[in-house]
């Protein structure tokens, strides 16, 4: 995958790396909330260092993200650790994959601009100290866009779809890539595409007796409309009307999703790079596919992370072109930008959904003790308490309920706001703690 020329010695690709890793450790030893599917992901990789694979490739997370966190567990780093430095590690090698896609797109000094903003962007550098495979997609997705050989594409295409099942879109785009191209490389960009992710999908049939990319599917047909549905294509041959209405409407949020993980202070010189730059078109109109067709059937802003690299190079031809306009006050105005942008990317922007986690996980461990099962939609209560979370599928009451009796789960943790009138607790079920002010309310169940 050549990333075409040699690095300059102190040149601004070293300043952005050197940058980037100071930033995103501090935003690491701020020790972020972790999100919800954080714990998921960390049970996954504790699978696959106890020698569960198969579980691991047919479940319902994609299977990269886990793999590399065990890996660096497998090092004797502490689970959350090795998530987080995955994370890390993939945000920083997106950096020089960046600015040779940039330098291709608008040149050297467009290359620079973008990889700098990169190094500092908010949304880049909350990801990079997550338990999640944000930053591993949006790096494989880089490497996509700069590799030039047919068979390293189709296996990078591979493996962007093993980070996030809408990594498989880069399988149809390759070829529309490649259609001048002769048959040769046409084969082997999808025969190595294929190849990388056969294991996950011949795992998925093994488990649900079905070809799907995901087992997201069933719950993306349900929310289109199409309860039964148990894979994409079977919802779109019942109602494709409802499956378009669905597309339409997450496409509009998407977008909006998207806007704000670029941020408000760079609105005004991506617009203007669009305008004045053509070449870095290209990386857009991926990021256009991707939000118009797998992101619009399930939006949702950490989805966006990925995307935000593709929305630089234009950005930062925007940035170059407005620094001409300011003259002798564009390194004020830079200085000022880059200051800004790291403030947003180690402000703790919901300090009290953090503090609440731990006084719930603080209270289920020194009231239980560890090893209990949890039901809640939150994963991470029972995630600190030391426990195991049961996540219900729906916040209805019945829902957690059912789950905690089939599971022989003795606590439920809601919302009071989520139980509504005229539902009352079983004879068997009873409140015994309001914590976080009364936001929740923890239940005992049975006994």
């Amino acid at each position: 995958m050549p990333l075409g020329g040699k690095l300059r010695p102190g040149g601004p690709l070293a300043v952005a790396l050197a940058a980037g890793l100071v930033v995103r450790v501090a935003r690491l030893l701020r020790d972020p909330l972790m999100h919800p599917d954080g714990p998921a992901y960390l049970e996954l990789a504790s699978a696959l260092l106890h020698g569960k694979v198969l579980a691991v490739l047919g479940g319902y997370y994609s299977p990269l993200y886990p793999a590399a966190v065990a890996g660096l567990a497998a090092t004797g780093l502490r689970l959350e650790l090795a998530g987080r430095a995955t994370a890390l590690l993939a945000g920083l090698a997106a950096l020089p994959l960046l600015h040779a896609l940039a330098r291709r797109c608008a040149g050297e000094r467009a290359a620079d601009a973008a990889v700098l903003v990169a190094a500092v962007h908010p949304a880049l550098v909350k990801a990079s100290a997550q338990v999640l495979p944000e930053t591993l997609a949006g790096a494989l997705l880089l490497a996509w866009l700069v590799a030039r050989r047919a068979g390293v594409a189709g296996a990078l295409a591979g493996a962007a779809y093993l980070a996030r099942p809408e990594g498989v879109l880069l399988l149809p785009l390759g070829l529309w890539r490649l259609r001048r191209a002769r048959l040769r490389a046409l084969v082997l960009y999808a025969g190595a595409a294929v190849a990388v992710m056969a294991p996950a999908l011949i795992a998925l049939r093994a488990g649900t007796g079905h070809w799907q990319l995901s087992p997201r599917e069933a719950r993306v047909a349900l929310l289109s409309g199409v309860p039964g549905a148990t894979t994409l294509a079977e919802a779109a041959l019942r109602n494709p009307a409802a499956l378009l209405a669905r597309m339409a409407e997450g496409m509009a949020r998407q977008v909006l999703y998207d806007a704000t993980a670029l941020g408000p202070l760079l609105a005004i010189p991506f617009l203007l790079g669009v305008g004045a730059a053509r070449e870095t078109r290209g990386p857009l109109a991926v990021a256009a596919w991707f939000t118009a067709l797998p992101l619009a059937l399930n939006p949702s802003p950490r989805y966006a992370v990925p995307l935000v690299p593709l929305f630089l190079p234009a950005t930062a031809a925007g940035l170059l072109a407005l620094g001409e306009r300011l003259g002798r006050h564009a390194r004020v105005a830079a200085a000022a930008l880059g200051v800004a942008l790291v403030v947003q990317a180690l402000w703790v922007s919901h300090p009290f959904d953090a503090a609440c986690s731990r006084e719930v996980s603080r209270l289920v461990l020194e009231r239980y003790g560890p090893g209990q099962a949890l039901v809640a939609l939150d994963g991470r209560f029972a995630y600190g308490a030391r426990g195991r979370a049961l996540v219900p599928p729906t916040a209805d009451p019945e829902d957690a309920l059912a789950l905690a009796r089939r599971s022989g789960a003795r606590l439920w943790l809601t919302r009071p706001a989520w139980i509504r009138p005229p539902w009352t607790p079983p004879a068997d079920v009873r409140a015994v703690a309001r914590p976080c002010g009364g936001t929740f309310v923890l239940f005992e169940v049975g006994g």
